[in-house]
């Protein structure tokens, strides 16, 4: 079934996205001048309180402009994402966005197939001509919540659980580790990957043995997967810092503050370059550029050398002097 945004859905709806339902836009509200944007979602979709719901939210906002028109595919309906595509190209978008690393096989097949129409890949780099690639600088944000972790542990051990063991998400791990050690010489950081970016079941078993195994700070990069490390964490009375999205209500006692990947700003920059760049440009979003960066810290009470050591950290992240 086809989908589209309406104004006021992400007002109504901040952790919506589980019961909410989208609507078509009315025929009579479409305005001949409005731009076009179809986006398929990543392998969770709506409700995983992180990536494709961050991405909703730049839909939303380029719906309010009155300017844009959004349609949106889920896998659990086209069943793969090459369906999804073959969709949004029939519908005739102005660009059309995958988003997340695992499209890329058959967004980049529809693309070949479609050398006119436009593409956008979000966390991923392609080649073609017609794909514009978006990339994060995870290792940047992560080395900002590593610095928080590395001040607020008191075993000196962190954990780091990963959705899967690649490249991508390897970036998360690093960071973290490199900004807790910049600030805590004697931290240690464990590290587990679920292969699974939808089974909280895996995430709250391998926040549990973390923990067991004297872990006092975890961070996930596994998208649903990552909600039952922070749910873990809350549990066994323990600190957390959330993922891609401010995560703080899903475990309040527990989330210290969370790593932003705003990939709601992607969605917007696609859609701002869409008429003035070459659609094969690779944009790259760190923290210069509001990328990445962290959500308001909560319940962290550091003494001012601590504040020091982390404004310090920060201030030698963001100038790139960081050894």
């Amino acid at each position: 079934m086809k989908k589209s945004l309406i104004i006021g859905l992400l007002a109504a709806c901040v952790t919506w996205l589980p019961g909410c339902q989208s609507v078509i836009d009315q025929p009579e509200a479409t305005v001949e001048t409005r731009q076009s944007m179809g986006v398929v979602l990543s392998d969770v979709g709506l409700g995983d309180q992180s990536f494709s719901d961050a991405a909703m939210r730049g839909m939303g906002q380029l719906r309010e402009t009155g300017e844009w028109f959004v349609d949106y595919r889920e896998l659990d309906e086209t069943e793969t994402y090459k369906a999804g595509f073959e969709q949004l190209v029939a519908d005739g978008h102005d660009v059309i966005i995958g988003l997340g690393f695992a499209c890329q096989e058959d967004l980049e097949a529809v693309a070949a197939e479609h050398p006119e129409q436009q593409f956008a890949l979000i966390d991923a780099v392609s080649t073609l001509p017609n794909v514009m690639s978006v990339t994060f600088k995870e290792t940047e944000g992560s080395a900002l919540a590593g610095a928080v972790a590395g001040l607020e542990t008191e075993s000196n051990k962190i954990g780091f659980i990963g959705g899967v063991d690649n490249e991508l998400i390897q970036k998360f791990g690093t960071g973290f580790e490199l900004g807790a050690k910049s600030v805590n010489d004697d931290v240690t950081m464990l590290v587990d990957y679920a292969n699974d970016f939808a089974s909280p079941e895996i995430g709250r078993e391998l926040a549990e043995k973390q923990i067991e195994a004297g872990a006092d700070v975890l961070y996930a990069a596994a998208g649903l997967t990552g909600v039952g490390v922070l749910e873990a964490a809350e549990r066994n009375g323990v600190k957390a810092i959330g993922v891609d999205s401010d995560q703080s209500m899903i475990a309040p006692d527990a989330v210290i503050t969370s790593m932003l990947k705003q990939v709601d700003l992607a969605i917007v920059e696609i859609a701002n370059r869409l008429e003035n760049e070459a659609f094969n440009t690779h944009v790259e979003l760190g923290i210069d550029q509001n990328g990445v960066g962290l959500a308001a810290l909560r319940r962290v009470q550091w003494d001012d050398e601590e504040t020091k050591q982390f404004e310090a950290f920060q201030k030698q992240l963001m100038e790139g002097t960081l050894k």
